[in-house]
């Protein structure tokens, strides 16, 4: 099974392993997070996300479109995080904050899903969070967590028919970036999808009228405003 960034050796999270013990998650704080330049942005925190990161697009291995918040300009680069693990802006990305669980298919190959947990991700602390109760029932961080896991996905269901949205009006067009640095070191940055202002005003009124109803025409402004943002990345760089 392949897992998404971030994600190094989860393994199922059952009673049989993890009742008996407690653990401790973020111990460096949000460090685990310091080799990814980019994380999944979910549509229903673009409102809040885009005053702090640039919103792009990009396709997946399988062409599907997926909306970004933009950590960085290089690979292995999260310049929104210091070397003490702080994160530097007030929002932190959900996906960021799910870590380390995730909901994924079962080991039967149904349509099922289940909680896995990375073990790089924990340690084992008697003084730590409890999974499960004495009686095997979910403690109430646990149900927390699930609450937060389901939430996610929901919202990246959405996320993935906004990018789905964007790609069939053909309003997506594929930007390149030459990045200048302070020293004089220079890069380009590629694979980034944008929307192209200029064909979204061409939409006929009906079209965008659908776009305002279904939320997608507000998304669509935070991932234009959120551009601003470009330059105060390349600041933090």
């Amino acid at each position: 099974m392949k897992f998404p960034v971030l994600y190094k050796k989860p393994i199922p999270l059952n009673k049989k392993v993890f009742s008996a013990i407690g653990i401790k998650t973020w111990m460096d704080g949000l460090s685990f997070a310091a080799g990814t330049h980019q994380v999944p942005a979910l549509g229903p925190e673009l409102a809040e996300g885009c005053l702090h990161y640039p919103i792009v697009f990009a396709r997946d291995a399988t062409g599907v479109v997926v909306p970004l918040f933009l950590l960085g300009y290089r690979e292995g680069e999260n310049l929104y995080l210091d070397k003490h693990g702080k994160w530097l802006a007030p929002y932190v990305p959900a996906y960021v904050r799910c870590y380390p669980f995730i909901l994924a298919e079962d080991n039967e190959g149904t349509n099922a899903t289940q909680v896995w947990i990375d073990q790089e991700g924990f340690v084992q602390d008697e003084d730590g969070e409890r999974l499960f109760d004495a009686s095997g029932e979910n403690s109430p961080y646990l149900d927390q967590v699930l609450n937060l896991l389901r939430d996610s996905m929901t919202a990246q269901k959405l996320s993935l028919a906004f990018g789905a949205k964007l790609q069939e009006l053909g309003l997506l067009v594929e930007q390149v970036a030459n990045i200048t640095l302070n020293d004089g070191s220079q890069y380009t940055v590629q694979g980034l999808l944008m929307v192209d202002e200029a064909k979204l005003n061409q939409l006929e009124d009906a079209v965008i009228l659908e776009l305002f109803h279904s939320g997608h025409l507000g998304w669509i402004h935070c991932h234009l405003l959120s551009q601003a943002n470009l330059q105060g990345l390349l600041r933090l760089q």
